[in-house]
């Protein structure tokens, strides 16, 4: 083929307006090895171009797990979020003054109270019962400092 169709079909393909088969021409010109200097470039892109064509990928690609299940814990957390928002909602229009339990009695109400109040501290000594662990993982803690 004459260098003059050659550069005129090159022209064209940079124009994107060749059909597959002046593109099969092209390939089958720039395979030889008589290619001009000027055109040395298109020869290296038609061989990078018909390498890649012939490699293909045995390996199926990996799914990361990883993402996935960060994708649902995602997902999860925020419908118990915005269950939780409805629910919430619902219960606070439900309640009203009278069912608050309100008691008219003074002597019953500072039972209750204490009661109340018993309970919470109750609560807070147990939390505070764990925080043993705690201190006793600080004085392990400096006793491997110092021996550094």
């Amino acid at each position: 083929m004459e260098l003059d169709n050659i550069e005129k079909l090159l022209n064209r393909y940079d124009e994107g307006e060749t059909s597959l088969k002046e593109e099969k021409l092209l390939r089958e010109y720039f395979s030889n090895e008589d290619v001009p200097e000027h055109l040395m470039s298109y020869k290296l892109m038609f061989a990078f171009s018909a390498k890649q064509a012939e490699e293909t990928f045995e390996e199926k690609p990996k799914i990361n797990s990883a993402k996935n299940r960060y994708a649902w814990t995602s997902i999860a957390a925020i419908l118990i979020v915005a269950l939780g928002i409805f629910f919430y909602s619902d219960s606070s229009r439900m309640l009203n003054n009278n069912d608050l339990g309100t008691i008219s009695d003074e002597e019953l109400a500072l039972q209750k109270t204490k009661e109340t109040l018993n309970m919470v501290s109750q609560f807070m000594n147990e939390g505070k019962s764990d925080l043993v662990y705690l201190k006793e993982f600080n004085n392990t803690k400096n006793k491997i400092i110092e021996i550094d």
